[in-house]
């Protein structure tokens, strides 16, 4: 006991005053022990019997070691060990000198927690799936009720948690707590868990439900295709997303079952072997919650890639030239490469100082650097493929040499004058009296 403790138990003795308020606390836990001072105003006392109030009943006489009730004994002279506790044991206990005839008043005060036991927490109305989750539907209301046993009054908590974040719901100091949550939305889809903690012994116990929040997925199906890169292969993608749980989605072609299973994204990969230009290929969803049932469907067009460009090309050796390509109707968008049909198999032209290949939307364009009769004239290849089909178009590049223009006007003039010169030599051989006419006429 501390000295202030002492000081009250004086001023109650001397003045006749209840000393309860002043008493000191013992804890103790049900089934365990305790053991109670003597604070008696003897110091020297080693000779005590012990009491306890209300009514008074006296647990351990002055003449002996234990009672004869065993769960009370003696220890070290003059405190009092208590064995086996139950709330009945809690109560004021006082103890006093043998020598003295009145009690004094009780100083100890013995507190017995309970529990908590029997934690029991439900989640109304809600469905429960075989491995004892629970599920309810978006937009429900759902009650929460948490009751257990402990003595002295719990502190009873529901909260719930999901990942690491956490969001207390309500917290009191009763055995049962009731809380309601309406309008259930899907990120309310988590753990939930009821907290009981006792006040005295601190001793807590927790009880935690899953919950799922079943919903329809949040967006409409969508389906799209794509070409995986192997030749003759391409790749169906069914998605529908935003719901739990996830739909049941199957893949079909001219009623063939392509693919399916139980998840939001359905991806299905198949040979062109295996299409046939008539019909669609389609996916279907199925969402399922209790007895509410969505369903969807959406389909793609498959094409082939169709290509169109000139089929003659020419450059004048040692400029550049550029060949086009455009392709059109292919889905999956098709993918564009040239060949040069050189060798078997044709050879892949690429990128470099030589070649220059740009691809702007579905138009590929190959232009070909100094041209060179010697390497670059021939056949040019365009090929398209997505997929669902290949298809190439041929492009025959003819390189010319230039000619001396010049050169070319220079013979022209001087086979002009050569003319001019024959005939004009013709006629003065023929008739010379025409240039002395044309004479006479001059010097006249």
């Amino acid at each position: 006991m501390g000295p202030l403790a002492e000081l009250l138990l004086l001023l109650c003795v001397l003045y006749g005053g209840s000393c309860e308020d002043s008493a000191i606390i013992v804890p103790g836990e049900e089934g365990g022990q305790a053991v109670l001072p003597c604070n008696t105003m003897a110091v020297n006392a080693t000779s005590v019997t012990w009491f306890m109030v209300n009514p008074r009943v006296e647990v351990l006489s002055c003449d002996k070691e234990g009672s004869s009730n065993p769960k009370y004994s003696r220890l070290n002279g003059s405190s009092l060990l208590i064995l086996d506790l139950r709330l009945q044991d809690e109560g004021f206990y006082g103890c006093k000198v043998c020598s003295e005839m009145a009690d004094p008043p009780a100083h100890i005060q013995l507190k017995i927690a309970s529990g908590p036991h029997n934690i029991t927490f439900q989640i109304s109305p809600t469905n429960i799936l075989p491995n004892g989750t629970h599920y309810t539907s978006r937009g429900s209301q759902l009650n929460f009720s948490c009751s257990s046993y402990s003595s002295p009054e719990p502190t009873n908590t529901i909260a719930f948690h999901v990942g690491n974040q956490s969001e207390l719901f309500d917290s009191q100091n009763t055995s049962m707590l009731n809380f309601s949550l309406t309008n259930v939305a899907p990120n309310y889809q988590g753990n939930y868990t009821c907290t009981v903690v006792n006040p005295l012994s601190k001793k807590t116990r927790d009880y935690t439900i899953p919950l799922l929040v079943y919903h329809p997925p949040a967006y409409a199906m969508g389906c799209s295709v794509n070409y995986t890169g192997v030749p003759s292969q391409f790749s169906l993608t069914c998605y529908w997303l935003g719901g739990y749980p996830a739909p049941q989605l199957q893949w079909e072609n001219d009623g063939k079952i392509l693919s399916n299973g139980t998840l939001d994204t359905l991806l299905v990969t198949l040979n062109s072997s295996e299409y046939t230009d008539k019909p669609k290929p389609t996916c279907k969803g199925q969402h399922t919650i209790t007895n509410e049932i969505k369903v969807d469907t959406c389909n793609v067009h498959l094409g082939y890639p169709n290509l169109q460009s000139h089929a003659l090309r020419t450059c004048i050796k040692g400029e550049n030239v550029t060949l086009s390509c455009s392709v059109f109707g292919a889905n999956p968008p098709a993918v564009i490469t040239w060949l040069r049909n050189v060798s078997n198999p044709n050879v892949e032209v690429r990128s470099g100082a030589k070649y220059q290949i740009v691809q702007i939307g579905n138009d590929s364009f190959l232009t070909i650097v100094n041209c060179s009769k010697e390497e670059d004239e021939g056949n040019y290849i365009c090929k398209s493929e997505n997929g669902v089909a290949t298809k190439e178009i041929y492009i025959w590049l003819d390189v010319t040499t230039p000619h001396n223009i010049v050169g070319l006007v220079s013979a022209i003039m001087i086979l002009f004058l050569v003319v001019v010169a024959l005939i004009t030599g013709t006629v003065l051989y023929c008739d010379p009296q025409i240039y002395i006419k044309g004479m006479s006429h001059e010097m006249f």
